[in-house]
């Protein structure tokens, strides 16, 4: 898949396209060192990251600012989700800022700034509204759920899930934490659209 044809995909909330988001870019950017520090220390998960880009991509329309001039795609998205996780301090600002997380913002590093009254978003809002997501996921389909649990707090491969939860293969592992991710945004948006 070219970077335009991700870029479309993940536009168009393509369940395939959300996947390399997760394998390629969260994932990713989860297991570094550095990064890996600042998750436990200021109690976020990948699950969490991968909710806070498309809340941003998707929710907020950030997506719309990609260019496709030559520049990665996946690199742009890391820095947004980099931005995350160095603005999660609570002692920074107690708020995270998406307002110029992105590889086009002026200071070069794609960090977040402290928030404007009009654009900000509350860490606990998004934690609050992840867990009542996970919640209406587990009620509607707990093997969905534990699934989701084990790939994004736990980082269990697919081979490892599958053993787990004596499900028939991977690539049906693969299938359910799609399906999984297409619930959690559906659910996102509903609760996003009824207040």
């Amino acid at each position: 898949m070219t970077d335009s044809e991700w870029y479309e995909s993940v536009k168009s909330g393509s369940d395939e396209g959300w996947k390399l988001v997760w394998e390629k870019v969260v994932s990713v950017e989860a297991k570094t060192p550095k990064n890996r520090e600042m998750m436990t220390r200021y109690s976020i998960t990948a699950g969490d990251l991968m909710g806070m880009l498309y809340s941003e991509m998707i929710g907020r329309g950030k997506i719309g600012l990609y260019r496709n001039d030559g520049g990665s795609f996946q690199g742009w998205l890391r820095t947004y989700v980099r931005g995350f996780i160095k603005n999660a301090d609570p002692n920074k600002h107690g708020e995270i800022s998406i307002e110029n997380a992105h590889a086009d913002s002026e200071d070069g590093d794609g960090a977040m700034e402290i928030p404007t009254e009009d654009r900000k978003t509350d860490l606990s809002e998004v934690w609050h509204m992840t867990h009542l997501c996970f919640k209406d996921l587990w009620n509607a389909d707990p093997e969905r759920a534990y699934v989701m649990l084990f790939k994004t707090r736990f980082h269990l491969s697919s081979d490892e899930i599958r053993d787990i939860l004596d499900i028939s293969s991977s690539a049906n592992v693969d299938q359910i934490f799609s399906r999984s991710v297409k619930f959690m945004r559906n659910a996102w948006g509903a609760r996003e659209k009824n207040g």
